[in-house]
């Protein structure tokens, strides 16, 4: 019951909720309509964020994990989804919600999730944190991971299914050590997310259905990836080397980074929003948006096994990194080039419809 009924209690509620609240949302204008950056069809309520959270909330109360940590999360969630749902129905500015994404960070350090070892990036030996480089550490992991979530949020499904990939991973490396307590609670994130994608997976059945999660289901998407990804990769359950925590995030944050260094190189604040995303590179390369997203998703998810297969082949984690920053570097290159890309992979099916947060990014 600890591991499966949290799971089936986060998916139905999540689903019940984002069914309960399209009437609501309508009502109180949150609701995103098509115009300038955005080509979706028709007014779409965002009530995905909010639905998840109740999904979430109910799950992990029935996971014994520790008290405080969980608690903490749950808190800092919420703030997150509330200034979410204030960005989604009054457009925030970028500079007033990133204080409460270090907010968030700060709650979780506060109940005693930080990142205490990085590894061995640079030698034989572990590389350990404590104080307060520790907590710097955390709050640039967290606040870059809620970030590259809420930046991929910009087609159909992509940061649900990018979620659920690091959620089943970070579930299957808790599992294999014995953490079945992890486990659970990243089961139980993910089956909000999959009840979320019910309404948004680019696809025919779902059209009457369908619902986005705005900004406050991006940065919670993100921000609860980022707290299992501590828990799993730190004492006491360490169950894999932080270096193959960030495989199993790579697309994101490579997307995120590279974004980031290619506005500053250009002058542009890092908060100004582009169309040069991967997604977005992938449909002006002829792919329509489900070719792009089955793109997306499969190289998302070959690249989180093959970082779960180095480390249980025991892989030396300065060599992991240096094969994930060559990775990164082909990613990118393939990013800029991806008319090659649609030449191996001719997956050109589906709407070229983009939605929601194709508008500004966070970071």
């Amino acid at each position: 019951m600890h591991f499966f009924g949290p799971a089936a209690a986060s998916f139905l509620l999540c689903l019940l909720a984002m069914l309960a609240l399209r009437p609501v949302a309508i009502a109180l204008e949150l609701i995103d309509r098509p115009g300038g950056r955005k080509h979706h069809d028709g007014a779409v309520p965002l009530v995905g964020g909010v639905a998840m959270l109740l999904g979430i909330v109910i799950g992990l109360g029935s996971v014994p994990l520790s008290e405080v940590s969980v608690k903490s999360f749950l808190a800092a969630s919420a703030l997150l989804v509330t200034v979410g749902l204030m960005d989604d129905r009054f457009d925030l500015s970028p500079w007033m919600r990133l204080p409460v994404h270090l907010a968030a960070a700060l709650m979780l350090i506060g109940s005693g999730v930080s990142i205490e070892t990085l590894g061995a990036p640079i030698g034989k030996e572990d590389l350990e944190l404590a104080g307060l480089p520790s907590y710097a550490v955390t709050v640039l992991a967290v606040v870059a991971c809620i970030n590259a979530f809420n930046m991929l949020d910009g087609m159909d499904g992509l940061a649900g299914a990018a979620g659920i990939i690091a959620l089943s991973a970070l579930a299957f490396l808790s599992l294999d050590v014995g953490a079945v307590l992890t486990g659970a609670a990243s089961l139980t994130v993910m089956a909000a997310v999959a009840a979320f994608l019910t309404a948004n997976i680019p696809a025919r059945f779902n059209r009457n259905l369908r619902c986005f999660m705005g900004d406050s289901g991006s940065t919670l998407l993100g921000f609860a990836v980022a707290w299992l990804c501590i828990t799993v990769s730190q004492p006491p359950v360490q169950a894999a080397s932080p270096i193959t925590l960030l495989w199993i995030t790579a697309l994101p944050v490579i997307d995120f980074l590279w974004t980031i260094l290619r506005r500053l190189l250009r002058g542009a604040s890092p908060m100004l929003a582009d169309d040069e995303h991967l997604h977005h590179l992938l449909l002006k390369a002829g792919f329509r948006m489900r070719g792009a997203f089955a793109v997306f998703v499969m190289l998302s998810a070959m690249l989180a096994v093959i970082g779960i297969v180095m480390d249980r082949l025991g892989m030396a984690d300065r060599l992991s990194l240096l094969l994930l920053i060559g990775t990164g570097i082909l990613v990118v290159r393939l990013m800029h080039n991806t008319r090659l890309l649609r030449g191996w992979l001719p997956i050109t099916f589906g709407s070229t419809t983009l939605h929601e947060d194709d508008r500004r990014d966070t970071g």
